[in-house]
């Protein structure tokens, strides 16, 4: 006589949260890594995130990592290396970036940009029966896909990590020609951030 296994209530609940808790091992994003920097005596500290917008009029995808470096006196500073995908037929970025906390702007002075166009062909393709009743998977055609990607460096001064520190909405404003673009990142990434300052 087979055994049969009885899944109570608790079981439902530590199960599928065994198994987040394995995916989200997996991922780069929103962990803070540190290291010591030989080169210029500092301990480093990193956080990455990332933010989708599917918005029909300017779809986006964004990066930020947020370096945070202590030097042998204790002295700390950040700087943010921003990465923004747009659509070919997007307008180049103005050279700002602009933190918003709590409804109030922080302008960030931009003093390294990159712009670079991808481009990335895939196959089409669809599944033919044969007379044989086999399946063979025959090429359409080529879809061809461009982005502009444009990445951004600049300095956060610690009084603007102070007022991020205490806030509860923190946005990060582009803008690419007639488009304003606002990144909004997710409360586990504003939590991480909060958690990179009291690192």
């Amino acid at each position: 006589m087979k055994k049969q296994i009885k899944f109570g209530v608790p079981n439902l609940v530590i199960v599928p949260g065994l198994v987040c808790i394995m995916l989200s091992g997996c991922s780069t994003f929103n962990k803070i890594y540190s290291e010591e920097d030989i080169v210029y005596s500092t301990k480093r500290f990193e956080l990455k995130y990332d933010c989708k917008d599917r918005d029909r009029r300017m779809p986006f995808y964004f990066t930020q990592s947020i370096v945070k470096e202590v030097d042998q006196n204790n002295n700390v500073s950040y700087r943010a290396y921003d990465v923004l995908s747009l659509t070919s037929s997007s307008f180049k970025f103005d050279e700002k970036a602009v933190l918003i906390i709590d409804n109030k702007p922080y302008p960030m002075v931009i003093d390294r940009i990159e712009l670079e166009n991808v481009k990335t062909i895939s196959e089409n393709s669809t599944d033919i029966q044969t007379l044989d009743s086999t399946t063979v998977s025959v090429i359409t055609g080529y879809s061809e896909n461009n982005r502009k990607i444009t990445r951004f460096s600049y300095k956060i001064p610690v009084s603007t990590m102070m007022e991020i520190k205490k806030a509860s909405k923190i946005y990060i404003r582009y803008y690419s020609g007639p488009n304003m673009i606002t990144v909004k990142p997710k409360k586990i990434s504003i939590k991480k951030i909060k958690e990179l300052i009291d690192t």
